[in-house]
């Protein structure tokens, strides 16, 4: 019995043109002629062109007389001046006769020759993410202070252990000191530091990133106590969450009872909060190598300290301080803290350049790897560091493992064929109801580096990287800005107790927030829809806000502006706004 051919179909690109319409040709082959008729049907399906707008839909029957075995397909590409990343539509075969299919998808590809332009001010919109962390400062405020609602807070942390625990981050709406996510959102925030630092020194707000992460580094200095040149334990909470959360609601200034500290030794170990915290001190280390070396030195010999700690005492930082277990739980079960050991080494092979801690990151990868599966779905989170993790040895071996390691997980969350992440009808990539935004801006954030320094892969990662940040700053359909204070419409009643500026009979107040928390993100929709996000201040869900928020988010921001610029607020403008004050003008 005679074999069917196969039947295939190529993939096209065109560039679109001002106006009129350009033919995309497709050939449709056979992989061997036949001596009977062959048919096969034909339909173009929508990607993210849409018929009718980018392209004229076309569908039909194509026939292979008998010794035939090419044919084409013209779809005609509309041509418009307005900028639009790429679209892609396919061309879809299906129901052959006398063959079988051997590639039912042709992808068909517009490009753009038009200027990209924004409608946002990328300038501005980093510069208030960074005001967000001025915000959340914890301690004794510097001279310079620029949020008016704020003053020293929580100035006897560490007391009852006869240590100094004053300053770092309150994590969110509240004024507990949780380690992990503070850690995390410094090294979130070094990292965009160390790929776009040209970035923030053009857009004037080089000087504002490094002392925000120093802020938090110089509090991770003071967590941590040693002894013979080594750790001796690691103080990695500050604040009983229960109680707090029951018990007070209002300004951090308000806190005037002695709060409980929780620390990790040797016998109650947290390798994921130490080698987390080893990974955020060596990251600073790197960006403050060239400006302050003995910083800089510091940091790193504190790092390598912690990193030795967490990789010998191996356990999960939650089991030794329960208090945190409800709220940054260590997730994965016994082997939570796999990647926090990879992050860590990573970073810290970053910060030396020496191969050791690189063959200790690759090695820890493959043991993580063949404990839980592969990357999976998810994304870079405070608990997360695989994906991250996976993105950096992509970029610093060039291996083919991470790659494909990275470029699986990015395609999922690219795919909006259905088969992939979910998306909103207006574009939003949506993984989880707890702090949606938050996910998206972390995976468009490691999307965005891997685009520029790996693979961008057509420009389908660059893309998602800015149309996501872009669905977060307005261009959604509710028109709305997820970020305070920036743009027309924003929220009013983010759940933040010292933004409130009231306290429990309030809280439930249909009033706007007395004082504005400038540039913080919050949670977001619950929900993959667009209109799911209700602006109330008890729905923690949808209106919290967080450092680790807005942690990758500032790295997503900087890089736009790299790329598309804005103008941030001059010292004047700034001192303008409700509750701001420039000390220096």
């Amino acid at each position: 019995m005679a074999t069917l051919p196969s039947i295939f179909i190529n993939d096209v690109t065109v560039t679109e043109e001002n106006s009129g319409s350009k033919l995309a040709n497709f050939t449709v082959t056979l992989s061997q002629s036949s001596a009977k008729k062959v048919t096969v049907k034909y339909t173009t399906v929508n990607k993210t062109a849409l018929a009718g707008l980018d392209y004229n839909s076309k569908s039909g029957t194509l026939t292979f007389q008998p010794g035939e075995t090419a044919k084409n397909i013209s779809i005609e590409i509309q041509g418009d001046t307005i900028f639009a990343p790429k679209e892609t539509f396919n061309v879809k075969l299906s129901n052959p006769s006398n063959a079988t299919l051997g590639d039912k998808l042709g992808l068909g590809s517009i490009t753009n020759d038009d200027t990209a332009s924004t409608s946002f001010n990328y300038g501005e919109a980093l510069q208030k993410s960074l005001l967000f962390y001025e915000a959340q400062r914890s301690g004794y405020l510097p001279d310079d202070n620029r949020i008016e609602w704020r003053g020293d807070s929580a100035l006897n942390d560490g007391i009852t252990e006869n240590v100094d625990l004053t300053g770092g981050y309150y994590d969110a709406g509240d004024y507990i000191k949780f380690g992990l996510p503070m850690a995390a959102s410094m090294t979130m925030l070094g990292w965009s530091v160390v790929e776009y630092r040209t970035a923030y020194e053009n857009s004037g707000q080089l000087d504002e990133v490094l002392n925000t992460i120093k802020w938090g580094t110089d509090y991770i200095l003071k967590a941590h106590v040693t002894e013979n040149g080594a750790t001796k334990e690691f103080w990695g909470q500050v604040g009983d969450p229960n109680y707090e959360h029951n018990n007070y609601w209002g300004p951090a200034e308000g806190i005037n009872w002695n709060r409980p500290a929780y620390k990790l030794t040797a016998e109650k170990p947290g390798s994921d909060l130490a080698a987390e915290s080893a990974a955020a001190l060596a990251a600073a280390s790197v960006i403050f190598s060239d400006t302050d070396s003995a910083y800089a030195d510091l940091l790193l010999e504190n790092a390598e300290q912690l990193f030795e700690f967490a990789d010998t005492y191996r356990d999960k930082y939650s089991d030794s301080i329960p208090k945190a277990a409800n709220f940054y739980n260590s997730g994965w079960g016994e082997y939570a803290y796999y990647d926090e050991l990879v992050w860590g080494a990573i970073w810290l092979y970053q910060a030396t350049n020496d191969d050791t801690y690189l063959t200790k990151a690759e090695t820890l990868y493959q043991e993580m790897e063949d404990l839980i599966g592969g990357l999976g779905n998810w994304t870079q989170t405070w608990g997360d560091k695989n994906y991250g993790a996976a993105v950096l040895l992509a970029d610093i071996t060039g291996k083919q493992e991470y790659r494909d390691d990275v470029e699986g997980w990015l395609d999922y969350w690219t795919d909006k064929s259905g088969a992939g992440i979910q998306y909103t009808t207006g574009g939003l990539a949506w993984l989880t109801q707890w702090g949606s935004l938050r996910s998206t801006a972390n995976t468009a954030f490691l999307a965005g580096v891997y685009s520029d320094n790996v693979n961008d892969k057509d420009n389908l990662y660059s893309e998602f990287a800015k149309e996501q940040i872009d669905y977060i700053l307005g261009d959604n359909p509710k028109k709305f800005s997820y970020v305070v204070g920036y743009g027309d419409y924003f929220p009013l009643r983010s759940h933040h107790s010292g933004s409130h500026g009231g306290g429990w009979d309030t809280v439930n107040s249909s009033a706007p927030n007395k004082n504005i928390i400038y540039g913080a993100l919050v949670g977001g929709p619950a929900a993959p829809n667009d209109y799911d996000y209700k602006d109330v201040r008890s729905d923690y869900i949808r209106n919290e806000v967080g450092i680790d928020y807005n942690a990758a988010f500032t790295g997503a921001l900087v890089r736009l502006y790299s790329e598309f610029g804005g103008n941030p607020l001059d010292d004047t403008q700034l001192d303008a706004l409700p509750g701001i004050v420039i000390n220096n003008i």
